[in-house]
């Protein structure tokens, strides 16, 4: 009633939800009616909420099954069902989840949100031929919506391919079944959005289709090609969801078990009243008959967009609290954005403001080429002074292609932040054995910029290593990677098993051990000398400048400290080895020529450490 632009709308159509299999049929339907906003409202983002958790007091579903969340009507109940696919959601393994596990995931609706007004049925189909007695799943299904102009009306839908389609019968190809579809624009028409959902389950012999073969999908439009590439998802290794119980790292037919299926878009700019026709061809493949695609496809019709340089921040994937993105949180530095042309100009740059909310705020502009409705992930420079081991981050576009942006209720987008592991004391212990395939592992430590300091490969069979890291105080990124995706301990691939732990440098006891059932790759953010943003962080009086940077044979070294102290100035090259030490006695005021002569080319961490004061400067001799 009182809802200016800018404000949020939720509306919960499916709220502690209990959801089970039918054997006897492969799925069961939820449908419930829920009071969407009405018509002649508008919004400028939207997007649905799907969360996961164990029933009271039963077990979590154990396998990875097909769910949908569908439009079906809309008015009332005598109104014609639109069957019309929204989302689609993988369910995880989840037989070893306990009851305090839960996930959430977030998928965008922004096409279809014009759909969504008054009273509207949405009905959530779980999959499945899993038991229906004390094992299910615990959902809550929300739709969000802010108040704004969206960047362009729905004109209409046109469905075109919809449902499951057999692959590899030689007496019926897939091919056949993919029947060309046309149809005619209206006279509001143009742009158009070919909207497809597609997933391969089955594992026929002999390439284990559809589920587990890349098989390539060629597109036309009016004849002619305008994609080809695989139905594929190849980064189930790096799952939010993990561990899971089940062969949750394997690469698949445009799917990974606990997660949702990201829809593919195509835009095309049209005329009105134009003939359009669309053409989906398979490759070939003849097996025994068991495979599928489940296929639903949409030509969404749109007007004249409605802004010529707008850029939406459409959301912050580090630092994030999302479940969505635990594999890229906490973060040190470079936090990373998506942002959405929703203007007919190309964008070739744009200005940003980022930081903590109430620090201090960081300034960047970046340059490329953006399309209409297309999204780019950009990094942004970990210039972040944080101030804190927690609290809320803040990213706004403040300029489109050098000029104010057109629309401004979507250029600002918030997330919680948290604070990297803090290791005690000034050195750790990376604690790592092999499995039997360590020509599979390598580690690297990188700076909050993002360089490499430090990294060890070429490891020997079921060994265990210990590697002593001295590195100057600050904030860093322990990246350790498997080329098969199978972590350390991965009960599947009979590949041994491995351990990987963090232990104090002076008792050698253990104070983090991760679980080797990682997948692809283990990140851990952790910060010395203190948790990120107090002990990394000096009083207004101290600072530390260094000049000439970078040099060649001579730099000089000023320090103005708050309080007498003794001090020592440590230089560190990109692999953490210590070069040189300095020991000063009861100064407040340093004045220090530093002899480069001998010294590589390269990049070094200039360390002034003292009982009251920590600084750190990049430095650069060429």
């Amino acid at each position: 009633m009182f809802s200016n632009p800018g404000d949020t709308i939720t509306i919960n159509t499916h709220s502690e939800y209990i959801v089970r299999t039918n054997p006897s049929a492969g799925n069961s339907g939820y449908p419930e009616w829920a009071v969407f906003p009405a018509q002649g409202t508008s919004f400028c983002k939207a997007w649905v909420s799907l969360d996961f958790k164990c029933p009271p007091g039963e077990n979590c579903g154990e396998w990875d099954y097909l769910d949908y969340i569908f439009l079906r009507r809309k008015g009332g109940m005598n109104s014609p069902s639109e069957d019309i696919e929204l989302a689609r959601f993988i369910t995880p393994y989840g037989n070893t989840f306990n009851s305090s596990w839960n996930a959430a995931w977030e998928i965008d609706m922004l096409d279809f949100e014009q759909l969504l007004r008054d009273s509207v049925e949405i009905e959530y189909i779980h999959g499945g031929y899993e038991t229906n007695v004390g094992r299910g799943w615990l959902i809550n299904l929300s739709f969000h919506f802010i108040e704004g102009t969206p960047s362009r009306n729905l004109v209409k839908v046109n469905r075109l391919w919809n449902g499951g389609f057999g692959f590899g019968n030689a007496s019926n190809p897939i091919n056949d079944q993919l029947t060309n579809q046309s149809f005619e624009t209206d006279e509001l028409t143009r742009s158009l959005r070919l909207r497809i959902n597609q997933t391969g389950h089955g594992a026929d012999d002999p390439q284990y289709c559809a589920e587990f073969c890349p098989m390539t999908r060629t597109l036309y439009r009016n004849g002619n090609v305008f994609d080809e590439h695989l139905v594929w998802r190849d980064d189930c290794g790096l799952n939010a969801v993990y561990p899971q119980g089940g062969t949750w790292i394997y690469d698949r037919g445009n799917w990974c078990p606990g997660d949702m299926v990201f829809p593919e878009t195509y835009d095309f700019q049209v005329n009105p009243a134009s003939s359009e026709s669309f053409e989906m061809q398979m490759q070939s493949y003849t097996g025994s008959g068991g495979a599928n695609y489940v296929i639903r496809t949409y030509a969404l019709e749109f007007e004249e967009p409605n802004f010529s340089n707008d850029a939406s921040l459409e959301d912050i994937k580090a630092p994030s609290s999302k479940y969505s993105y635990r594999r890229f949180n906490p973060i040190c530095g470079r936090p990373e954005i998506i942002v959405r042309n929703n203007g007919k100009n190309v964008i070739n740059s744009i200005d940003f403001t980022y930081g903590p909310q109430g620090g201090v705020m960081s300034n960047y502009t970046w340059s490329g080429s953006l399309e209409y409705m297309k999204t780019a992930t950009i990094f942004l420079p970990a210039t972040v002074q944080w101030g804190a081991e927690e609290g809320v981050f803040v990213a706004e576009i403040t300029g489109v292609n050098g000029i104010a942006d057109e629309y401004d209720i979507n250029n600002k987008y918030y997330s919680d932040f948290e604070a990297p592991l803090v290791i005690p004391g000034d050195r750790f212990v990376v604690n790592f054995k092999t499995n039997s395939f360590p020509n599979e592992n390598s580690w690297k430590i990188l700076n909050a910029d993002g360089e490499e300091v430090m990294s060890m490969n070429n490891f020997t069979a079921n060994t265990e290593y210990k590697d002593t890291i001295d590195l100057p105080w600050g904030c860093y990124t322990f990246i350790l990677e498997d080329t098969d995706k199978d972590g350390l301990s991965f009960w599947a691939n009979d590949d041994g098993s491995g351990f990987i732990r963090f232990r104090r440098a002076e008792a050698a006891s253990i104070f983090k051990t991760f679980n080797g059932d990682f997948g692809t790759r283990l990140v851990v953010p952790f910060t010395l000398g203190g948790a990120l943003g107090l002990a990394t962080n000096n009083q207004d009086e101290d600072f530390l400048s260094v000049y000439p940077n970078p040099a060649h044979d001579m730099m000089f070294v000023q320090a103005q400290l708050n309080d007498m102290q003794d001090v020592r100035l440590e230089l560190f090259n990109l692999s953490g080895a210590m070069v040189r030490s300095t020991a000063m006695k009861s100064v407040k005021e340093i004045s220090y020529e530093l002899n480069l002569e001998s010294m590589s080319k390269g990049i070094y961490f200039l360390h002034l450490k003292g009982e009251k004061t920590n600084h750190i400067k990049k430095i650069v001799i060429n």
